[in-house]
């Protein structure tokens, strides 16, 4: 296209070019009046020629040069944008760090968005029961002034709009210090919205990278992106295992969208063979035609985008058919009840999340729930915590805990060392582990 626009921005003086033949020795050239060549020297007034023919060549030439050219002017790589925003540079210069901005009461709350009815219902209460364990944990020292911390539970499930009606009910109705997302793309980006406008700081464990991207100095995400977890994944399925039949599931939604996406891209920056992609519309409970469908294509590998049902439904039938073939599934899939003896089957985490710290998690979760805790469940109580530990610093000030929040480094938490850069981005170190 750049090619094209350059061609039709150039103008060119053609009815008075001539082609003077210099010496004989520039090649035979064709007369208007259709004689033959010659090689000798040219006549004393140059024949033109045939203008329709030389603008046919002439603009072939030049189109072939615009594309091909490795001349500065013609430079293949993408251009030079004409300004960046750097990552140190997104911060808050606003106003609501005040005294008379602290918001009053005894308690400190806390709001926390997660789908607590319909078909999430399970991921959302795993999530609430993590962050509550964290409120107990933190109910042993009192915050500045002597308050206490709580949380404000509300269900981001139901109709069109709910969600956004919740997050504005946390701002006005609670005054909710903070705000906790669940693993819902969407749900973030319209609690960093109204972050944005109202001045409130949110926590998101969604992996989507487009919610930082954009550089609003309120939102924090927890956790491994999807570009993150897709170029792992990518990296082991396609170096190390050197595999090519891949078969990427994803879920016809916004976050299924965006991790397929970003999986596409690491498959191509690595030059790997076309990645087989299948869509499944999150409200498709016919998971055996789902399953011919993988089994036709004989992967060497299968990758999820999807939802913990979807995944739920589907990777079990598929280790039984190819029990030797690897499973990735991205950090929304991971949440799904699976049979956690199974081999080969993997994920990303953060490093270092072995500690002392995740022990004590998992042993208090296991007591409460009788289940393991998922990877989401330990972020949701990280999440909690690095608010309690920042609002020890701001005192109940949104702008101040944002700073707070920013100027948090190396916590060890349950999930990772965690650590924020100025745009929100989570700056933990991954790897890939097997799903235990």
């Amino acid at each position: 296209m750049a090619g094209s626009r350059a061609l039709q921005n150039f103008k060119f003086q053609i009815s008075n070019f001539k082609f003077p033949i210099a010496n004989g020795k520039s090649g035979p050239a064709i007369l208007r009046d259709g004689s033959r060549p010659f090689n000798g020297p040219p006549p004393a007034v140059l024949r033109r020629f045939q203008i329709s023919n030389f603008k046919s060549r002439f603009a072939s030439l030049l189109l072939a040069t615009l594309l091909v050219s490795p001349l500065p002017g013609f430079a293949q790589s993408p251009p030079q944008p004409y300004a960046v925003i750097p990552r140190d540079a997104v911060n808050y210069l606003g106003p609501g760090r005040d005294a008379s901005y602290d918001l009053a009461g005894s308690e400190i709350k806390i709001g926390f968005l997660a789908p607590l009815s319909g078909p999430h219902q399970d991921e959302g209460k795993a999530l609430l029961l993590a962050a509550q364990l964290a409120i107990e944990d933190e109910s042993r020292s009192l915050l500045p002034g002597g308050r206490r911390l709580s949380i404000v539970p509300r269900d981001e499930n139901g109709p069109w709009g709910r969600a956004s009606n919740e997050i504005v009910q946390f701002v006005y109705a609670d005054r909710t210090v903070a705000i906790i997302t669940s693993l819902a793309g969407g749900s973030a980006h319209l609690a960093e919205q109204v972050g944005n406008k109202v001045g409130i700081p949110i926590v998101t464990l969604s992996a989507d990278p487009t919610t930082t991207q954009i550089n609003l100095p309120w939102i924090f995400r927890l956790g491994s992106t999807d570009t993150q977890q897709a170029r792992v994944f990518a990296r082991d399925i396609y170096v190390t295992h050197k595999l090519k039949q891949v078969l990427l599931i994803t879920e016809n939604d916004h976050d299924g969208r965006i991790g397929g996406e970003e999986f596409q891209k690491a498959a191509r920056a690595l030059n790997a063979p076309p990645v087989i992609q299948l869509a499944v519309e999150p409200a498709d409970s016919n998971s055996d035609s789902v399953v011919s469908q993988i089994m036709t294509q004989q992967p060497e590998a299968l990758v999820f985008w999807a939802g913990r049902e979807l995944a739920a439904r589907l990777v079990l039938s598929f280790r039984r058919a190819f029990p030797k073939a690897p499973v990735y599934l991205c950090h929304e899939a991971a949440q799904a009840k699976l049979d956690r003896d199974q081999a080969n089957v993997w994920i990303v985490t953060p490093r270092l999340s072995g500690s002392l710290v995740r022990e004590t998690f998992d042993k208090r979760y296991r007591a409460r729930a009788d289940i393991p805790p998922t990877p989401a469940a330990a972020q949701a109580y990280d999440a909690v915590r690095i608010l309690a530990a920042a609002l020890r610093r701001s005192g109940p000030n949104r702008a101040r805990l944002r700073d707070a929040l920013t100027a948090l480094a190396s916590y060890s938490g349950a999930s990772g060392i965690i650590s924020f850069d100025h745009a929100g981005n989570d700056l933990s170190d991954v790897t890939l582990v097997r799903l235990r």
